[in-house]
């Protein structure tokens, strides 16, 4: 396939510390052989730098499409594919996770069929699966069939790059953990939603490397605490951050009992990170109606997708 200066779409990977993992990822990208693509590939801030690496792994046919840059201090997830947005040249984004590989080709492209023809869907979330196709537990929703959903899963999904600049992208703050819902209901605020395609899968290996269940846990509740200061109604906002500290006070207090460790994250830790940061996301908070949240909830309960005719 030629390479094009208006590419379809902007495959995005953000990556740290995975070099085989990411090599592998790129590889199976040579699936795509009806669309126009470009790769961009942000190393933020791997202990080894891997863009000599990367480019002695990766197919040959892909070695024209590919930029790689770097981060020579670690940003984190939601910063590093902000940028990747703002690099990329075509109208929608496939976001991968470095430890994600296609599946096939016709899950990207029936993604970009509902973006095409569905203009209020602003996402698409892809399935994940295992190496023949098996879906694994922990998908955007249970449900079987095509459906509106209430966010996607960082591994795999297409975006409309115009819609993500205007709404500024993931909150770089948070860091890594939740912003994929945050995004999804400021999206929901301006009318777009998102669909599920369990048919359209990406394998995922959910590589242990740079992942914790004690940091998900701890920066899942920051995180929330968060977006309910940047985007909760008053009232809501009030009664949702205490409930949250209290929930994570018995998860944070069962795990370091089910692991036998000590730990400096408890709810003082989630206290100080609100105080100290209070005054930038106050600064920057803009609640979301109170009907948005109310088609939150609606559109947990999974309603079918049709595409649009």
């Amino acid at each position: 396939m030629m390479n094009s200066t208006s590419p379809t779409l902007s495959i995005c990977v953000a990556t740290r510390n995975r070099p085989d993992d990411l090599i592998r990822c790129l590889n199976s990208l040579t699936l795509l052989e009806q669309i126009e693509f470009e790769i961009l590939v942000i190393d933020d801030a791997s202990e080894v730098p891997i863009v000599d690496r990367v480019f002695q792994g990766i197919d040959p046919a892909l070695v024209d499409r590919v930029q790689v840059f770097r981060h020579e201090q670690n940003k984190g997830v939601p910063a590093t594919r902000n940028e990747l947005a703002e690099r990329a040249q075509a109208p929608y984004l496939l976001i991968l996770d470095d430890d994600a590989q296609l599946l096939r080709a016709d899950s990207v492209y029936a993604a970009l069929t509902v973006l095409k023809t569905s203009s209020d869907v602003g996402a698409v979330a892809l399935s994940q699966s295992d190496e023949t196709g098996k879906l694994l537990p922990g998908q955007p929703t249970p449900a079987e069939y095509r459906c509106y959903t209430a966010t996607f899963i960082g591994y795999g999904h297409l975006l409309r790059r115009e819609l993500f600049i205007e709404l500024g992208g993931y909150r770089e703050m948070f860091a890594a953990y939740y912003e994929e819902p945050e995004l999804c209901k400021r999206m929901l605020d301006r009318g777009f939603y998102v669909v599920y395609l369990p048919d359209a899968s990406v394998i995922h290996y959910q590589s242990p490397i740079g992942r914790s269940n004690l940091v998900a846990l701890k920066n899942g509740c920051r995180n929330k605490c968060f977006a309910a200061i940047y985007n909760e109604p008053l009232p809501m906002m009030v009664l949702s951050i205490p409930l949250r500290i209290l929930l994570y006070t018995y998860k944070h207090w069962a795990y370091c009992r089910q692991h036998k460790i000590e730990s400096e994250f408890g709810a003082d830790w989630i206290i100080r990170e609100l105080r100290q940061n209070f005054p930038a996301l106050w600064r920057d908070r803009r609640a979301l109606k109170w009907s948005t949240y109310y088609k939150w909830h609606k559109i947990k309960q999974a309603p079918a997708y049709q595409l649009a005719e």
